[in-house]
């Protein structure tokens, strides 16, 4: 997980739950917008309507360049599939599909 300024968080075991290399994904992206808590990171996230905010990046890559765009949402969230069905990119889709 990357966020704006060059930090990188890498995950050898992930375990579901939106931590990497124990950085909450929501913290990061509070922190990344000023504020504090996971919980300020999901408001931040889903606000009705949505605002413009930084988003921390999801990649394998640990020398990628970060860019200001949402990772990828499985409908599924993960679960009640099987892993043959993984690389069926109608499982992955954009938070706006």
């Amino acid at each position: 997980m990357h966020d704006n300024k060059g930090n990188v968080w890498t995950e050898s075991a992930y375990d579901g739950y939106g931590v990497f290399g124990g950085m909450d994904f929501y913290e990061l992206l509070a922190k990344m917008n000023g504020k504090e808590t996971r919980e300020e990171g999901i408001r931040i996230a889903y606000s009705i309507p949505p605002q413009p905010y930084l988003t921390p990046n999801l990649t394998e890559s640990p020398k990628w360049t970060w860019r200001n765009e949402e990772p990828k949402s499985c409908r599924d969230q993960g679960f009640f599939y099987d892993e043959d069905d993984w690389d069926d990119e109608d499982d992955w889709e954009d938070e706006d599909s």
